[in-house]
């Protein structure tokens, strides 16, 4: 009686490796697509985050341009004294408007990369993780390749070798 019940574990063990292996195999599918994906969702940040901070340098450099210049013409006496004689002030202080403006928009361009990279460097993070894992997906699928081979080639040699005592079992219902 045991050695049928043996056989018969044996079987559904090589079975249970088999449908494994084929349940991994469309994980480990799907995790590469997903990894492609990431992949190129990572790419297309770094381009935008190298364009942000080509676009944030070009400010900083006309800003810094443009506080240059409204100092000078701040030093030119003749000037100041034709802006509040002509406009009331009114052009100095509208340039003093456009310069904090400008580092207002400095500073959230500096926020805006800083969040990108924050984001680009957990987006490697996750991708990173994604791989170890698809790693350790690919040894438990070979795992499970070896265990349906090694439980089904058991399973034929116990049911060769048991077969004169299975076929008394079988046609006379114990051993």
């Amino acid at each position: 009686m045991a050695k049928p019940i043996t056989l018969l574990l044996i079987i559904l063990l090589a079975i249970a490796f088999a449908a494994g292996y084929l349940v991994l195999t469309d994980k480990i599918i799907a995790g590469e697509r997903q990894i492609a994906g990431g992949q190129s969702q990572l790419d297309k940040g770094q381009l935008e985050l190298d364009a942000g901070k080509v676009r944030l340098e070009a400010g900083k450099h006309e800003l810094t341009a443009g506080k240059k210049e409204y100092a000078q013409a701040y030093d030119n006496k003749f000037m100041v004294f034709m802006d509040k004689l002509l406009n009331r002030g009114k052009g100095f202080e509208k340039g003093r408007e456009q310069i904090a403006e400008g580092d207002k928009q400095v500073a959230k361009g500096e926020d805006k990369v800083n969040a990108g990279e924050v984001r680009l460097d957990t987006g490697k993070l996750d991708m990173q993780q994604g791989e170890d894992q698809l790693k350790l997906g690919k040894v438990a699928r070979a795992a499970c390749a070896l265990g349906a081979v090694f439980f089904g080639i058991l399973s034929i040699v116990l049911g060769i070798l048991w077969r004169p005592s299975l076929a008394k079992f079988f046609k006379y219902g114990h051993t």
